[in-house]
């Protein structure tokens, strides 16, 4: 079989939707993909060519991801899917070999992406860097440890307010969490579209915001899944997103949720693995917080994307990377780092750790410590060596990511 892997054209835009839909089995309306041109990168795009026909395709958004100090570009994978007819040929591997390369030729040391399949993204060299956890609570069971008095004013609004004040609130949030990306106002647009497909038979979003003395400092934004089964309202009220900028924003927003009349359940996701709330239940056994995995990442340039975070401490450690996938990752890197900053180099030195490329990506924002990788057996080293690795990549901030895209 000849298949050729190429960027498309204006003109077969069309053809590489088809082809996604089939793939993930949808049938996506004229709005669908009016809305996803909002951040529809076409000189991202790749697909897999079968005697002309499109069978695979693969794109890439242009995302800048937090990181422990800072920030960097990111390639935000996405679009990913092989048509049923071609599956179990190689394809996708194709895909992601040229994209890689791709990305690594722009100079973006780093690659993302939300997996429809967890098992397939590890053998490219992408790690689970940023955890999710899906949360449910029955409302019944919903009291709080201490009574809670609001310290400010939840007010619902109507989308075009919304679409005004969330961005800012926002935007002060992404730079303080690793993890988490910067939504442009293309991203906006698509998730104020709030298109019927991505609503599984709930309403469309309500917002609402938070407003202490210095203004808007939180929002939330849900749907509600209507159940009048037998004539008696259970409610399910879905949190698409909740971002406070203080405790006391967080608090109320959360408190606002679950008081929602007529509703039985809350539900949200992704939330962060270390979420606050069952710390404040009176019930916490009553939370169901359960882990999931959620952004993967892929260090395409393994000493820049090392180089271009901070380091809470001074230290000096070589490590060894096993990179099948992106050749030029493989070898003995010297990480020489601190709070004045890192350099990644090339290494004749003996290794201290040695770990693989998925795994290390795992680690790169904090979320997962190299001891924990060396008990799952996927890091090798001394004990000494591992916590000091430990310490020198650790965050003081849990990584979450707060979108798929």
């Amino acid at each position: 079989m000849d298949i050729e892997i190429r960027t498309i054209t204006e003109q077969e835009i069309p053809a590489y939707g088809r082809s996604l839909e089939r793939a993930f089995s949808e049938h996506w309306t004229e709005q669908d993909w009016k809305v996803e041109h909002n951040v529809f990168e076409v000189e991202r795009s790749l697909a897999a060519f079968d005697a002309g026909e499109i069978v695979g395709t693969t794109g890439a958004c242009s995302l800048t991801l937090t990181v422990p100090g800072g920030s960097v570009p990111m390639a935000g994978v996405t679009a990913v899917g092989v048509q049923p007819t071609h599956r179990r040929r190689g394809i996708l591997t194709a895909l992601m070999r040229r994209q890689l390369d791709d990305v690594h030729d722009s100079g973006e040391a780093v690659a993302g992406l939300w997996a429809s399949e967890s098992s397939i993204y590890g053998r490219f060299g992408y790690g689970m860097a940023a955890p999710v956890a899906e949360v449910s609570i029955e409302r019944g069971r919903s009291s709080f440890l201490r009574p809670h008095q609001p310290t400010g004013r939840v007010r619902i609004v109507e989308k075009e307010e919304a679409a005004k004040e969330l961005p800012a609130v926002l935007a002060r949030i992404v730079p303080t969490r690793p993890g988490m990306w910067d939504r442009t106002d293309g991203w906006w647009k698509t998730i104020l579209a709030d298109l019927e497909r991505w609503r599984e038979g709930a309403t469309a979003l309500f917002f609402a915001l938070h407003e202490a003395g210095d203004g808007v400092d939180g929002y939330i934004m849900y749907r509600v899944k209507r159940d009048w089964t037998g004539g008696v309202p259970a409610f399910t009220i879905k949190v698409r997103e909740l971002i406070a900028e203080t405790r006391e924003a967080y608090t109320d927003l959360w408190r606002f949720a679950m008081d929602i009349d007529l509703s039985e359940r809350v539900e949200a996701w992704p939330r962060p693995v270390d979420e606050p709330l069952f710390w404040m239940l009176a019930e916490p056994r009553r939370l169901s917080l359960k882990p999931q995995d959620g952004l993967w990442l892929r260090l395409v340039d393994l000493p820049v994307a090392l180089a271009a975070r901070s380091y809470s401490f001074e230290d000096r450690l070589v490590f060894d990377v096993i990179d099948e996938f992106c050749p030029w990752n493989a070898g003995r890197f010297e990480l020489e780092a601190g709070p004045r900053g890192a350099e990644c180099r090339p290494s004749e030195r003996s290794a201290d750790v040695v770990v693989d490329a998925a795994s290390l990506a795992a680690t790169y924002l904090g979320g997962v410590s190299f001891s924990q990788l060396h008990r799952a057996g996927r890091a090798d080293g001394d004990a000494d060596m591992l916590r000091r690795a430990d310490r020198l990549l650790s965050c003081e901030s849990v990584p979450w990511c707060h979108q798929v895209f």
